[in-house]
């Protein structure tokens, strides 16, 4: 079996211990203990049992990449360090994680360069956030109401407080447009790991269908749950290099 690099090395040396309270904290340490002692059955074993009582930290999920890196279960790895570089503790360290994890897979997807207002979208989303982005919109709508009751009662400022206020409402639509938007793609999409070998994507959830392409370990999926939630057992999913089809959702764990 192979061993971590020198790098990742680096990262278990350093194993994080978040804070957790009372038991759960011991639990941590536990867990730790055995995964420094390479027991990674035993330590995957506790690290689960921690998140299942709903304890989660990205030392948790750094922790459990580790483990499964070192058993060559590198797509359920790279899932959890996926998890880990949430958490902006632990994100730096997660993301060379997965590069190195990446590294590693016999195959590697082609992938496609995001879409302008895929990317925007994402920034927003990540940098802003959509709470934000309705509150702007409300402010500019407040904004917008005051301009044009000045233009209506205030003939002084007529002008100005006309178009202030007419700009102010069309910004304001705009926001809460891009709020809307931000708010539909995330419940709609989410993010998934193929984590069996090798896994069939057919043209319909059903294994009589025609093959669209095989989806290897390691490769990341985007997830659409509402195309997915009438098929209990199969999956809609875009591959990276924009090719869509179903597979069977035992292939893959999303985020």
């Amino acid at each position: 079996m192979k061993t971590l690099s020198t790098a990742l090395l680096l990262f278990a040396a350093a194993l994080y211990i978040p804070s957790l309270l009372f038991a759960q904290q011991s639990n941590f340490e536990q867990a730790t203990e055995q995964l420094e002692k390479q027991n990674y059955r035993e330590a995957i074993s506790q690290y689960h049992k921690i998140a299942d009582e709903g304890h989660h930290s990205g030392a948790l999920w750094f922790n459990l990449g580790t483990a499964y890196t070192e058993l060559d279960s590198l797509g359920v790895a790279k899932y959890h360090f996926l998890k880990s570089s949430d958490y902006p503790e632990t994100k730096a360290d997660a993301q060379s994680a997965i590069e190195y994890v990446n590294e590693r897979f016999d195959r590697r997807s082609a992938t496609l360069p995001s879409l302008p207002w895929e990317r925007l979208s994402n920034y927003l989303n990540n940098q802003v956030g959509i709470p934000s982005l309705y509150s702007m919109a409300l402010i500019f709508l407040h904004l917008g109401i005051a301009g044009i009751l000045i233009f209506w009662f205030y003939g002084k400022f007529r002008t100005y407080s006309y178009y202030t206020g007419i700009s102010a409402v069309v910004m304001s639509v705009l926001l809460f447009v891009t709020a809307f938007y931000i708010q539909y793609v995330d419940n709609r999409y989410g993010t998934g790991v193929v984590t069996e070998r090798q896994s069939i994507v057919y043209q319909s959830p059903d294994t009589t269908s025609g093959e669209i392409s095989t989806a290897y370990e390691g490769y990341t999926v985007r997830v659409d749950y509402q195309k997915s939630e009438n098929h209990q057992d199969w999956i809609y999913i875009r591959l990276e290099n924009g090719m869509k089809g179903w597979i069977e959702n035992q292939a893959v764990k999303t985020l």
